[in-house]
């Protein structure tokens, strides 16, 4: 019977050591995946990052190129409302001239 009881206790330490080997692998295991999921996600916050900078330079070089655009058609229009009023100018200056010209002669003979 001692030699039974002695062969169970053996059994037992034996399961006790596995078991101890087994939680000692699966927490190795756990800690190597904790560390995987942690540059994992640090990569995916990287790439979203770079990603994020990208379009954010993208869209201040449309609003950039939109705004240049912009003001380059209020630009235009202004010049060609100058030139508008300029060439109206030009046209009706003689006769603004004549006609305070006729005013004044008007106005001295009459």
């Amino acid at each position: 019977m001692e030699k039974r009881l002695e062969s169970t206790l053996i059994a037992l330490l034996e399961a006790e050591a596995e078991a101890r080997n087994i939680v000692e692998k699966a927490e190795k295991e756990a800690r190597e995946l904790r560390e995987q999921t942690r540059k994992e996600a640090q990569r995916i916050i990287e790439e979203a990052k770079a990603q994020e900078e990208q379009e954010i330079k993208k869209t201040l070089n449309d609003v950039k190129n939109r705004a240049e655009l912009i003001r380059k058609e209020i630009l235009d229009h202004a010049e060609k409302e100058a030139q508008h009023w300029e060439e109206l100018f030009l046209r009706n200056h003689n006769k603004a001239v004549n006609f305070v010209i006729e005013h004044v002669i008007s106005n001295k003979y009459s």
